[in-house]
């Protein structure tokens, strides 16, 4: 349920950025390279990130966001456009990063305004958030997705639009005024999952000479409003559970107005004691019993941080020389803490702000302050730079000395490098003597896949080694020792959350064939079951836009859980390969089932499996994916129970599959994309028209009609695909002597699927409350 008004949180915009140790110069020069990593030849040769790269880029985003957020990008007139320029790409970023938040307004507004005709309607934005992924488990990466559980959602876009059918940016701005939920859930994600520029890495900078004539000059890289990347904006929101600004409670320390009692409370304080030492404590219950005693025993008086803020009249000379306020909670929640840290921690610590939710965070990573005689807090240097130096320990992943062979007029010539890997980047070095931001080269490993090879010999001596496999090359690393290499792929793995399909499963014999590849039998090694493995040969699927397609397959069956869509477990990507592991539904395709059975099924049979497939549509297009190409040889079966009876039927589950030319569209969002089965495809396909989500309608009218029949309407004086094309789209249809015996609703059904004009068919809400349904209970 929404929270009342009273259990709002406000934060500043900044707050929520952390852009305080990086500077715009910088971030411009770190996605410069970036680019330079991703970015391929186009048709013209020119260098350009085309968006399956920009979609390795952001890896954790959902393809359909991805797609939406990348279209931010460009104007208007170039939506249809699948690469980014190298003004586009910094223009889009450094904006999102540092730009007003009036800056990051538009380009969310934008997200959601699909038509990009000005205007958002509700269901958008409750189709953008239902796609959030939510991380659930803080060790590992574990995610639930807002489409497991809307009636939240739903409540809230109801709260933040009110009255609104539609809204324009303005009242887009008005209402995050009012309550920022929407545009928070949003911001929160993508701000986490762009490109961050490790702060403890300095860019070199590039002397004047040495830039490019593409360079772009940091000063003018925010556009809209222009403003400075400071912003004082309050925003409002509610934590809900499944949102992705619920972990912002754990991100405020003290609600603004709280910070100004604390403040006049610290000084205070100042004023009128002799204070060494101020440390904040939640709640004193959080205290061991021993620890209690062994503190008071030290003359500490604990003080709690919360009752002060909440009590404006508490009274400051209430508290002795020797007070002291500690923190924070999850310190003293650890077994191993003992008097000693306590009175090391006393030495050296005045004020620290620590998350109350990291219950394994170690207290000296915080960067400590000491109040001086004058009662001016300031900066230790010396324990300053102790602690950088730990932070910036604790940031690299593995670092080594590894070799490269290089070709110099014919022979091969040995080159050391000290390889550093960070974050999701490596660095190369001369040696491990030089600085940090003395690098020659880097690499952005998102996108790149690793290859470990065998023992070689090379010259006089025996080497390991592995590649690390991008789409613009491959770069291949040697060591002596074979350990080194797997430590390496090891952490590289990691770093890019990358899983290799062969640990995991073995393949079995080909139980089906596709345009660009097969399905297999599998055998899952850790849950002991069989699997279907869908298995897409890449370097067959030479056009972009054909991978994008597959990438989209793999994206829907990852969110989709409904009973009758084929049960996705688990995806897999190489450099040639992308693994699809499902369900193993071993009874066929509701094609094959028909055929065996000589299509002999009764109509109440039918009316059976169609409320089916039409229940898994609505689901689906409840969450604005058009399957765009159903048809029984993408229906599979299961068979629930096999009547010996024969004169009974089978008892049945269809399953919705392949979403190999799957879309996912907006509301009122259309396309004109000439993807299907001629024979299964609506009018506005075929004639390439604008089209929605009515010609999966078309579709399943074609289905009823060839479960009833055993024919495929349109098709009876069809001698080829240009005639079969020319009947669908011209003429009316037929129903043969096979439907003497069929119902009328059976009929109504169908001639309302079929209507040529998509405005006029039946819709999928309306199909499944269908009266044929209900008289075939």
């Amino acid at each position: 349920m929404i929270k009342n008004k009273k259990d709002e949180i406000s934060i500043l915009f900044d707050d929520i950025r952390d852009n305080d140790d990086i500077d715009k110069e910088s971030y411009s020069i770190y996605l410069e390279e970036i680019y330079k990593d991703l970015a391929e030849p186009d048709e013209n040769r020119n260098e350009v990130l085309f968006y399956n790269r920009f979609s390795d880029m952001i890896a954790q985003c959902p393809i359909f966001l991805a797609l939406k957020f990348f279209n931010t990008f460009l104007s208007k007139e170039d939506q249809l456009r699948l690469y980014l320029t190298q003004k586009e790409f910094l223009v889009g970023l450094v904006t999102f990063r540092f730009g007003s938040f009036e800056d990051v307004s538009r380009i969310i507004f934008n997200i959601f305004d699909f038509n990009l005709d000005g205007e958002v309607i509700p269901e958008d934005v409750k189709l953008v958030i239902s796609y959030l992924p939510l991380k659930v488990n803080k060790q590992k990466t574990e995610y639930l997705y807002q489409m497991e559980s809307l009636s939240e959602l739903d409540e809230l876009i109801c709260v933040t639009f009110k009255d609104f059918q539609k809204i324009t940016f303005n009242d887009f701005i008005k209402l995050t005024d009012l309550k920022a939920d929407i545009f928070l859930m949003v911001f929160c994600f993508l701000n986490s999952i762009i490109p961050k520029l490790d702060k403890n890495i300095v860019l070199k900078k590039r002397k004047t000479s040495e830039a490019s004539n593409d360079s772009i000059s940091s000063d003018n890289i925010v556009q809209s409003s222009g403003s400075s990347s400071k912003s004082v904006k309050k925003l409002n929101f509610t934590p809900l559970l499944f949102s992705p600004i619920a972990e912002l409670n754990s991100k405020i320390r003290i609600k603004s107005s709280e910070k100004k009692k604390l403040q006049k409370f610290l000084e205070n304080l100042g004023k009128n004691q002799n204070v060494s030492n101020i440390i904040e404590i939640e709640e004193t219950k959080h205290l061991d019993k021993p620890i209690m005693k062994s503190l008071k025993a030290e003359g500490v008086t604990l003080i709690e941080l919360n009752k002060i803020i909440d009590d404006e009249n508490f009274d400051i000379s209430l508290i002795s020389t020797n007070d002291q306020f500690f923190t924070p909670t999850s310190f003293l929640k650890n077994e191993k803490t003992n008097i000693e840290d306590l009175k090391n921690l006393f030495s050296k610590t005045t004020i620290l702000e620590c998350n109350k939710e990291e219950s394994n965070s170690d207290i000296f990573e915080t960067i400590s302050q000491q109040v001086e005689n004058n009662n001016e807090i300031k900066k230790d240097s010396n324990e300053f730079d102790l602690v950088n130096e730990k932070e910036i320990n604790e940031t690299i992943i593995h670092e080594g000395e590894l070799i490269q062979f290089i070709k110099v007029d014919g022979e091969l010539s040995i080159n050391y490098c000290y390889v550093i890997l960070i974050g999701k980047s490596i660095y190369f070095y001369k040696d491990n003597h030089q600085e940090k931001e003395d690098y020659y080269d880097r690499q952005y490993l998102p996108g790149c896949f690793f290859k470990e090879f065998e023992q070689e010999e090379i010259g006089l001596n025996y080497f390991y080694s592995f590649s690390i496999v991008s789409p613009i090359g491959n770069k291949r690393f040697y060591h002596k020792e074979k350990e080194c290499i797997k430590l390496w792929i090891k952490h590289l793995r990691a770093a890019l959350n990358y899983q290799n399909f062969f640990e995991f499963y073995i393949i079995g014999e080909t139980i089906g064939k596709g345009q660009y590849g097969v399905i297999k039998e599998g055998f899952d090694l850790k849950s002991k079951e069989k699997v279907a493995i869908k298995i897409l040969n890449k370097p067959r699927i030479n056009k972009l836009d054909k991978l994008n397609l597959m990438r989209v397959e793999v994206a829907i069956m990852k969110h989709c859980k409904h009973p009758n869509i084929i049960k996705f477990i688990a995806n897999y990507e190489n450099s040639e390969y992308i693994f699809i592991v499902m369900e193993l539904l071993k009874h066929g395709t509701l094609k094959d089932y028909l055929e065996q059975n000589k299509y002999n099924i009764n109509e109440k049979m039918a009316a059976n499996i169609i409320y089916q497939i039409s229940d898994a549509l609505l689901y689906l297009h409840k969450y604005g994916i058009i399957h765009r190409d159903l048809k029984p040889s993408n229906i599979l079966v299961k068979i629930v129970k096999d009547n010996l009876n024969k004169e009974s039927s089978n008892v049945i589950e269809v399953k919705l599959a392949d979403f190999g030319l799957s879309k996912i569209l907006g509301n009122k969002e259309m396309t004109n994309e000439g993807y299907g089965t001629i024979a299964f495809a609506s009018p506005e396909i075929l004639l390439k028209h604008p089209y929605n989500y009515k010609v999966d309608v078309w579709s399943l009218g074609i289905i009823v009609y060839y479960l009833l029949s055993g024919d495929i309407p349109f098709a009876q004086d069809s001698k080829k695909l240009g005639d079969l094309t020319l009947n669908i789209c011209s003429k009316d249809i037929q129903f043969s002597k096979k439907f003497k015996n069929i119902s009328k609703e059976a009929i109504s059904l169908i001639k309302s699927c079929l209507k040529k004009n998509q405005d006029n068919r039946i819709s999928i809400e309306e199909i499944v409350n269908h009266k044929w349904f209900l008289d075939n209970k």
